[in-house]
């Protein structure tokens, strides 16, 4: 018994001191957080948000949340909306804890004033509004091939070698018609499209006429995904416009 007792000393010692003096075992220093206590914006950001939006000079996926040009339009109210509830739909998921996500309110409050710091100035009262109803069709097919017929043909289906066709059914049936609108306003700097003031030389597209061609590129819409599709009815000449439909459709927009 005498050396039994000696046997078992270490063993409870053991037992009662853990295993951290085991080699190799990671620190408690070295422990990861646990998600909920991130902090950090830049962590935040790479976790939920780069893998679509991308950060810097990368090409993204969707619109580069660190566009200064973009966030002008964008309100504060409008991207905490869109991290916490998601758009329905599409691929942008809910990020906040009460909609099934992973991050709890001040999480989300964290991603919305970071990425609301990188935008450099306020919108200039000029400037058409981030949100409007969709306008005419056929004045916007004419405007379209004023505004856009340089890269993406007169007709929207793309020039060889500048860019790609735009009323592909396939793109069409994956963005809303705000994600046209706010395409045609901010453009995509990272793909080298212009924005709203830069389309045509030397003068800036207006709001009807940025609402006309978002009509026109919603009228284009056909549904080959085996699922419902509501395709937003422009305005005829005559007609006073439709009221925008933002979230019919399946859109990563901001």
């Amino acid at each position: 018994m005498k050396y039994l007792g000696y046997f078992l000393l270490p063993i409870v010692a053991a037992s009662l001191t853990g295993c951290e003096w085991m080699p190799g075992r990671p620190k408690l220093a070295d422990k990861r957080p646990e998600p909920h206590h991130i902090t950090d914006f830049k962590v935040l950001f790479n976790q939920n948000c780069r893998g679509c939006h991308g950060v810097g000079e990368n090409v993204s996926a969707v619109i580069p949340l660190d566009d200064p040009f973009y966030l002008q339009f964008l309100t504060k109210e409008r991207l905490q909306d869109v991290i916490t509830h998601g758009i329905k739909g599409t691929p942008m998921p809910a990020l906040a804890l009460s909609e099934g996500g992973s991050l709890t309110d001040h999480q989300v409050e964290i991603l919305v004033d970071g990425i609301m710091a990188w935008s450099t100035k306020q919108k200039p009262a000029d400037f058409p509004p981030y949100s409007a109803p969709l306008g005419n069709a056929v004045q916007g097919q004419a405007a379209f091939g004023v505004s856009c017929g340089s890269c993406h043909g007169q007709d929207g289906k793309g020039v060889v070698g500048k860019a790609g066709s735009v009323i592909n059914h396939a793109y069409l049936g994956l963005v809303t018609d705000q994600y046209l609108r706010t395409i045609i306003l901010a453009g995509r700097p990272d793909l080298g499209c212009p924005t709203f003031q830069d389309r045509v030389p030397g003068r800036a597209m207006t709001n009807e006429e940025i609402s006309d061609v978002v009509a026109w590129l919603a009228s284009q819409r056909k549904n080959e995904f085996g699922q419902p599709l509501v395709v937003s009815q422009p305005a005829a000449a005559s007609q006073p416009a439709a009221p925008s439909q933002p979230e019919t459709l399946r859109s990563n927009e901001h």
